[in-house]
């Protein structure tokens, strides 16, 4: 596993796609889609009777996490600015893959289901993925539980420290 893991930091974006295609084909997923828009990629696939997607922040975006050297608002030689989004980008697709081997990893143990492990990014009828449906929602119930339980507390001079 290690010398997969090191071997992996250093191999290109479309490498380590095809190494995420072959992973999720080895266990039973099938219809692997790619595409890029926007500033993202998404990974889309079958697994059963469901469907499931992936989206990765490139690096440029609005919202990826770039190294915390490159500023965008720098000016940047065409060559250095090139080469760090090369290798933020290669960062993130060799990310994604050890997170989705790791996922695999389990599933194949038994440890947990493909779907518990892969719930989040399980596409529901309409398109949305089930973590995009139930966050929201789930923010919603912690801020209400957090202002219960401070209207609950006793008032800081009567709480013993």
């Amino acid at each position: 596993m290690r010398s997969n893991y090191v071997r992996g930091a250093s191999m290109s974006c479309s490498a380590l796609q095809a190494e995420i295609q072959e992973m999720l084909v080895e266990s039973g997923a099938s219809g692997f889609r790619l595409a890029s828009e926007q500033g993202k990629a998404a990974i889309a696939f079958s697994a059963g009777d469901r469907q499931f997607r992936l989206v990765l922040s490139q690096p440029g975006s609005a919202d990826s996490r770039l190294e915390p050297e490159y500023d965008p608002l720098q000016p940047h030689s065409t060559g250095h600015e090139s080469k760090t989004m090369q290798e933020a980008a290669r960062k993130n697709w060799w990310q994604l893959a050890v997170l989705i081997r790791a996922k695999l990893d389990a599933v194949a143990k038994g440890i947990v289901t493909f779907d518990e492990e892969f719930l989040a990014y399980m596409v529901m009828p309409g398109g949305a993925t089930v973590f995009q449906a139930t966050g929201p929602a789930i923010t919603t119930a912690y801020a209400a539980a957090r202002k219960a339980s401070s209207r609950d507390a006793p008032p800081k001079e009567a709480r013993r420290e």
